[in-house]
């Protein structure tokens, strides 16, 4: 491990074919939300580079992309630094995720097909599962965003759907992807299949309220195990 904490990576694509500036954000963006790259840390394009084992250029653009995030910031003739991640800035995440992700689910349920359907509820089952980890919730929240055919609803999605973030018990750090198991709370053991089931039916007003509801329970969940609050931020 670097003095960054970041592991080298091979040149060339990321892992599954992606672009190199794609996975270079990716990379990241976890590491700032777990807080192996600290607030106020210093982030040198070059270094980066090398820990990451690519060129400079898609780090450049990986940072343009988390600073429009808010996630870094570029002082000039200082240098990019790492953001504190506020409470309040993880309460305007899952505002943000609650009102794009429900259009979505509305929006999807009026179009959906047969092979789209059997795609969600395979996901849905995943993401449901006692051992579900982060990246089944992420994957099923992607693809009904992916499938919604709005491309302004997957625009802004990009930058706010994919940051699902729960709360790592094991390292008492917020978590955005990987094998980290989802913290799921009371009563919502089925809350997937609930909000596919309303998209396959077809009943887009339905899809919308179990949809903004789920986002708004994550919410909830990850305001009481890092806040030690009962009530929504």
């Amino acid at each position: 491990m670097s003095r960054t904490g970041l592991q080298q990576r091979p040149r060339g694509k990321g892992s599954r074919g992606e672009p190199l500036s794609r996975a270079a954000y990716k990379i990241l963006r976890e590491r700032i939300l777990e807080r192996v790259l600290q607030p106020g840390e210093a982030l040198v394009e070059a270094k980066l580079a090398e820990d990451l084992g690519m060129s400079r250029t898609p780090i450049r653009d990986a940072l343009n992309r988390l600073e429009q995030e808010g996630l870094i910031s570029s002082i000039p003739n200082k240098g990019t630094f790492v953001e504190s991640l506020r409470p309040m800035d993880v309460a305007e995440i899952y505002d943000i995720r609650e009102v794009i992700e429900g259009l979505a689910a509305r929006l999807l349920a009026r179009r959906v097909t047969r092979s789209q359907a059997e795609i969600l509820e395979e996901l849905a089952a995943n993401a449901d599962d006692a051992s579900a980890t982060v990246s089944d919730d992420v994957e099923f929240h992607s693809a009904i965003v992916r499938m919604c055919g709005s491309q302004r609803a997957v625009e802004v999605a990009r930058s706010f759907f994919l940051q699902a973030l729960t709360y790592d018990e094991h390292t008492r750090r917020l978590a955005s992807g990987g094998d980290v198991p989802v913290i799921k709370g009371e009563g919502v053991d089925d809350a997937h299949r609930a909000i596919a089931r309303s998209i396959v039916e077809g009943k887009s007003t339905a899809a919308e309220e179990a949809m903004r509801a789920h986002v708004r329970h994550g919410k909830n969940v990850v305001a009481r195990f890092l806040l030690g609050l009962d009530e929504t931020l």
